[in-house]
Protein backbone atom coordinates (compact mmCIF):
# COMPACT_ATOMS: atom_id res chain seq x y z
CA UNK A 1 0.00 0.00 0.00
CA UNK A 2 3.03 2.59 0.93
CA UNK A 3 4.51 1.52 -1.91
CA UNK A 4 1.92 2.21 -4.67
CA UNK A 5 0.87 5.71 -2.95
CA UNK A 6 4.97 6.07 -2.95
CA UNK A 7 4.82 5.53 -6.61
CA UNK A 8 1.98 7.62 -7.50
CA UNK A 9 3.68 10.53 -5.93
CA UNK A 10 7.37 9.69 -7.33
CA UNK A 11 5.21 9.72 -10.60
CA UNK A 12 3.24 13.01 -10.02
CA UNK A 13 6.74 14.53 -9.91
CA UNK A 14 7.82 13.15 -12.91
CA UNK A 15 4.91 13.77 -15.26
CA UNK A 16 4.54 17.28 -14.39
CA UNK A 17 8.33 17.82 -14.42
CA UNK A 18 8.44 19.44 -11.08
CA UNK A 19 11.25 17.12 -9.89
CA UNK A 20 14.08 16.53 -12.64
CA UNK A 21 16.26 13.07 -12.49
CA UNK A 22 19.72 12.71 -13.79
CA UNK A 23 20.60 9.33 -14.69
CA UNK A 24 24.43 7.91 -14.35
CA UNK A 25 23.28 5.49 -17.65
CA UNK A 26 20.86 4.01 -19.83
CA UNK A 27 20.32 1.28 -18.05
CA UNK A 28 19.71 2.80 -14.90
CA UNK A 29 17.45 5.04 -16.38
CA UNK A 30 15.44 1.79 -17.96
CA UNK A 31 15.28 0.50 -14.43
CA UNK A 32 13.90 3.29 -12.59
CA UNK A 33 11.28 3.20 -15.11
CA UNK A 34 10.70 -0.28 -15.13
CA UNK A 35 9.97 0.07 -11.11
CA UNK A 36 7.84 3.19 -11.60
CA UNK A 37 5.78 2.26 -14.91
CA UNK A 38 5.85 -2.00 -13.97
CA UNK A 39 2.94 -1.94 -17.16
CA UNK A 40 4.50 -1.17 -20.49
CA UNK A 41 1.45 0.19 -21.54
CA UNK A 42 2.02 2.76 -18.70
CA UNK A 43 5.26 3.86 -20.12
CA UNK A 44 3.44 4.18 -23.41
CA UNK A 45 0.80 6.41 -22.32
CA UNK A 46 3.58 8.71 -20.93
CA UNK A 47 5.31 9.37 -24.44
CA UNK A 48 1.61 9.57 -26.00
CA UNK A 49 1.73 12.24 -23.08
CA UNK A 50 5.24 13.92 -24.36
CA UNK A 51 4.27 13.91 -28.36
CA UNK A 52 0.97 15.50 -27.23
CA UNK A 53 2.84 18.12 -25.06
CA UNK A 54 5.03 19.05 -27.69
CA UNK A 55 3.00 18.95 -30.43
CA UNK A 56 0.74 21.64 -28.75
CA UNK A 57 3.65 23.71 -27.98
CA UNK A 58 4.80 23.77 -31.74
CA UNK A 59 1.21 24.89 -33.25
CA UNK A 60 0.83 27.30 -30.45
CA UNK A 61 4.40 28.94 -31.33
CA UNK A 62 3.21 28.44 -35.10
CA UNK A 63 0.19 30.48 -34.28
CA UNK A 64 1.41 33.26 -32.71
CA UNK A 65 3.97 33.22 -35.14
CA UNK A 66 1.61 33.70 -38.16
CA UNK A 67 -0.54 35.54 -35.97
CA UNK A 68 2.16 38.06 -35.52
CA UNK A 69 3.30 38.34 -39.76
CA UNK A 70 -0.20 39.11 -40.33
CA UNK A 71 -0.62 42.02 -37.83
CA UNK A 72 2.93 43.13 -38.88
CA UNK A 73 1.83 43.00 -42.85
CA UNK A 74 -1.79 44.81 -41.72
CA UNK A 75 0.19 47.54 -40.27
CA UNK A 76 2.40 47.98 -43.14
CA UNK A 77 -0.08 48.29 -45.61
CA UNK A 78 -1.90 50.86 -43.17
CA UNK A 79 0.78 53.07 -43.06
CA UNK A 80 1.29 52.91 -46.42
CA UNK A 81 -1.53 53.99 -47.55
CA UNK A 82 -1.88 57.13 -45.05
CA UNK A 83 -2.94 60.50 -46.82
CA UNK A 84 -3.24 58.29 -50.23
CA UNK A 85 -7.30 56.73 -49.39
CA UNK A 86 -9.85 59.64 -49.33
CA UNK A 87 -13.72 58.54 -48.11
CA UNK A 88 -14.64 62.41 -48.31
CA UNK A 89 -15.35 63.02 -52.45
CA UNK A 90 -14.47 67.01 -51.80
CA UNK A 91 -11.01 66.09 -50.74
CA UNK A 92 -9.62 63.36 -53.62
CA UNK A 93 -7.94 64.92 -56.16
CA UNK A 94 -8.87 65.07 -59.57
CA UNK A 95 -7.41 61.84 -61.61
CA UNK A 96 -8.60 61.54 -65.48
CA UNK A 97 -9.28 57.74 -64.78
CA UNK A 98 -10.71 55.92 -61.81
CA UNK A 99 -9.87 51.70 -61.74
CA UNK A 100 -12.78 50.20 -60.40
CA UNK A 101 -12.03 46.63 -58.88
CA UNK A 102 -13.92 44.60 -59.94
CA UNK A 103 -16.76 41.84 -57.92
CA UNK A 104 -19.92 39.85 -58.87
CA UNK A 105 -23.55 41.61 -58.29
CA UNK A 106 -23.99 38.35 -56.15
CA UNK A 107 -21.75 37.24 -52.98
CA UNK A 108 -20.42 33.70 -53.70
CA UNK A 109 -21.80 32.17 -50.55
CA UNK A 110 -25.49 31.56 -50.76
CA UNK A 111 -25.87 34.15 -53.94
CA UNK A 112 -27.41 36.78 -51.49
CA UNK A 113 -27.29 40.42 -53.53
CA UNK A 114 -23.45 41.80 -53.25
CA UNK A 115 -23.49 44.97 -51.32
CA UNK A 116 -19.90 45.22 -52.31
CA UNK A 117 -20.35 45.32 -55.48
CA UNK A 118 -23.42 48.13 -54.95
CA UNK A 119 -21.74 50.46 -53.32
CA UNK A 120 -18.77 50.19 -55.53
CA UNK A 121 -20.67 51.52 -57.89
CA UNK A 122 -22.17 53.99 -56.09
CA UNK A 123 -18.52 55.60 -55.39
CA UNK A 124 -17.79 54.98 -58.89
CA UNK A 125 -20.97 56.94 -60.12
CA UNK A 126 -20.13 59.72 -57.27
CA UNK A 127 -16.40 60.08 -58.59
CA UNK A 128 -17.74 60.05 -62.24
CA UNK A 129 -20.70 63.11 -61.81
CA UNK A 130 -18.64 65.34 -59.01
CA UNK A 131 -16.07 65.68 -62.05
CA UNK A 132 -12.94 63.69 -60.30
CA UNK A 133 -12.75 61.48 -62.51
CA UNK A 134 -13.56 61.05 -66.63
CA UNK A 135 -13.18 57.77 -67.75
CA UNK A 136 -13.51 54.34 -65.38
CA UNK A 137 -12.02 51.39 -66.25
CA UNK A 138 -13.52 48.58 -64.69
CA UNK A 139 -11.00 45.80 -64.31
CA UNK A 140 -12.04 42.16 -63.04
CA UNK A 141 -13.38 38.74 -64.00
CA UNK A 142 -14.66 38.18 -67.38
CA UNK A 143 -15.56 34.79 -66.44
CA UNK A 144 -16.51 34.34 -62.48
CA UNK A 145 -18.97 32.53 -60.54
CA UNK A 146 -21.12 30.47 -63.16
CA UNK A 147 -19.96 32.66 -66.01
CA UNK A 148 -21.06 35.79 -65.05
CA UNK A 149 -18.52 38.90 -66.67
CA UNK A 150 -18.16 41.23 -63.28
CA UNK A 151 -16.78 44.45 -65.89
CA UNK A 152 -20.19 43.82 -68.39
CA UNK A 153 -22.32 43.68 -64.97
CA UNK A 154 -20.59 46.80 -63.47
CA UNK A 155 -20.51 48.51 -66.85
CA UNK A 156 -24.67 47.91 -67.21
CA UNK A 157 -24.95 49.48 -63.62
CA UNK A 158 -22.90 52.37 -64.07
CA UNK A 159 -24.54 53.42 -67.47
CA UNK A 160 -28.16 52.48 -65.80
CA UNK A 161 -27.10 55.54 -63.46
CA UNK A 162 -26.61 57.52 -65.88
CA UNK A 163 -22.71 57.31 -66.51
CA UNK A 164 -21.91 57.08 -70.79
CA UNK A 165 -20.92 53.79 -71.92
CA UNK A 166 -18.18 55.95 -73.85
CA UNK A 167 -16.24 56.70 -70.39
CA UNK A 168 -15.93 52.99 -69.63
CA UNK A 169 -13.51 50.64 -70.66
CA UNK A 170 -13.48 46.69 -69.87
CA UNK A 171 -10.41 45.00 -68.55
CA UNK A 172 -11.86 41.53 -68.17
CA UNK A 173 -8.55 40.13 -67.28
CA UNK A 174 -8.43 41.32 -63.81
CA UNK A 175 -8.06 38.09 -61.97
CA UNK A 176 -6.51 38.96 -59.06
CA UNK A 177 -5.77 42.81 -57.77
CA UNK A 178 -2.57 42.00 -58.72
CA UNK A 179 -3.69 42.04 -62.12
CA UNK A 180 -5.80 44.86 -62.01
CA UNK A 181 -3.24 47.14 -60.99
CA UNK A 182 -0.67 45.60 -63.57
CA UNK A 183 -2.73 45.75 -66.67
CA UNK A 184 -3.85 49.53 -65.89
CA UNK A 185 -0.08 50.40 -66.34
CA UNK A 186 1.46 47.67 -68.96
CA UNK A 187 -1.74 47.55 -70.95
CA UNK A 188 -3.69 50.64 -70.45
CA UNK A 189 -0.59 52.66 -69.95
CA UNK A 190 -2.00 54.64 -66.89
CA UNK A 191 0.63 56.51 -64.62
CA UNK A 192 -1.66 58.30 -62.00
CA UNK A 193 -5.55 56.80 -61.50
CA UNK A 194 -8.06 56.64 -58.60
CA UNK A 195 -8.86 53.38 -57.23
CA UNK A 196 -12.41 52.68 -56.48
CA UNK A 197 -13.60 49.83 -54.03
CA UNK A 198 -13.48 49.93 -50.42
CA UNK A 199 -10.88 50.96 -47.81
CA UNK A 200 -9.17 47.62 -46.92
CA UNK A 201 -9.09 46.64 -50.73
CA UNK A 202 -7.92 50.02 -51.29
CA UNK A 203 -5.04 49.86 -49.17
CA UNK A 204 -3.45 47.02 -50.62
CA UNK A 205 -4.29 47.84 -54.45
CA UNK A 206 -2.20 51.29 -53.46
CA UNK A 207 0.70 49.18 -52.00
CA UNK A 208 0.52 47.01 -54.62
CA UNK A 209 0.98 49.70 -57.01
CA UNK A 210 3.81 51.42 -55.37
CA UNK A 211 5.65 48.23 -54.52
CA UNK A 212 5.64 46.04 -58.00
CA UNK A 213 8.24 48.27 -59.80
CA UNK A 214 5.94 49.88 -62.01
CA UNK A 215 5.94 53.76 -63.82
CA UNK A 216 3.39 54.63 -61.76
CA UNK A 217 2.98 58.04 -59.30
CA UNK A 218 0.56 59.96 -57.62
CA UNK A 219 -1.84 57.05 -56.71
CA UNK A 220 -4.87 57.62 -54.79
CA UNK A 221 -8.18 55.71 -53.73
CA UNK A 222 -11.85 56.36 -52.90
CA UNK A 223 -13.42 54.39 -50.50
CA UNK A 224 -16.53 52.46 -51.07
CA UNK A 225 -19.01 52.21 -48.35
CA UNK A 226 -18.71 48.96 -46.27
CA UNK A 227 -21.33 46.12 -46.04
CA UNK A 228 -22.05 45.85 -42.71
CA UNK A 229 -23.57 41.97 -43.03
CA UNK A 230 -21.79 38.93 -41.20
CA UNK A 231 -20.80 37.23 -44.30
CA UNK A 232 -18.65 41.03 -44.85
CA UNK A 233 -17.07 40.48 -41.70
CA UNK A 234 -15.72 37.19 -43.27
CA UNK A 235 -14.48 39.40 -46.09
CA UNK A 236 -12.72 41.55 -43.70
CA UNK A 237 -11.18 38.70 -42.09
CA UNK A 238 -9.76 37.19 -45.09
CA UNK A 239 -8.17 40.28 -46.01
CA UNK A 240 -5.62 39.95 -43.05
CA UNK A 241 -4.89 36.66 -45.05
CA UNK A 242 -4.60 38.86 -48.25
CA UNK A 243 -2.32 41.17 -47.04
CA UNK A 244 -0.06 38.09 -46.45
CA UNK A 245 -0.30 36.83 -49.80
CA UNK A 246 0.46 40.21 -51.27
CA UNK A 247 4.04 40.23 -49.66
CA UNK A 248 4.71 37.06 -50.82
CA UNK A 249 3.53 38.25 -54.72
CA UNK A 250 5.78 41.06 -53.88
CA UNK A 251 8.41 38.95 -52.52
CA UNK A 252 8.86 35.85 -54.29
CA UNK A 253 6.85 36.72 -57.68
CA UNK A 254 8.48 38.25 -61.10
CA UNK A 255 6.58 41.14 -62.49
CA UNK A 256 7.55 39.96 -66.11
CA UNK A 257 6.80 36.93 -65.13
CA UNK A 258 2.88 38.06 -63.68
CA UNK A 259 2.62 40.07 -66.76
CA UNK A 260 1.57 36.64 -68.66
CA UNK A 261 -0.37 35.15 -66.18
CA UNK A 262 -2.79 38.31 -66.68
CA UNK A 263 -3.11 38.12 -69.94
CA UNK A 264 -2.20 34.17 -71.00
CA UNK A 265 -3.72 31.14 -69.55
CA UNK A 266 -5.08 30.77 -66.46
CA UNK A 267 -5.90 27.32 -64.79
CA UNK A 268 -8.10 25.26 -67.44
CA UNK A 269 -9.15 28.67 -68.77
CA UNK A 270 -7.60 30.09 -72.43
CA UNK A 271 -7.62 33.93 -72.46
CA UNK A 272 -6.36 35.23 -76.05
CA UNK A 273 -3.95 38.13 -74.92
CA UNK A 274 -5.00 41.21 -76.46
CA UNK A 275 -2.79 44.62 -77.60
CA UNK A 276 -1.68 47.35 -75.60
CA UNK A 277 -4.17 50.27 -75.57
CA UNK A 278 -4.56 53.43 -73.83
CA UNK A 279 -7.00 55.22 -72.34
CA UNK A 280 -4.71 58.35 -70.35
Amino acid sequence: MIDKLYKRIVRFFVETHIARIDFSSEEEAEEFYNWLYPDKSQKRELSMKKIIRICAWTMSVFAVVCLALMLICNQMVVNNAEGKVFSDIDSIKYNKVGLLLGTTPQARIGRITNYFFIYRIDAAEQLYKAGKIEKILISGDDDSLDGINETECMRDSLVARGVPASAIILDGKGYRTICSIVNANKVYGLKSFTIISQQFHNERAIYQAEHLGLDVENIQAYNAKDPKSRLAYLTTIREYFARVKMFIDLWFTDIEKLYPHCLGTLGNRRVVPYPPSTVG
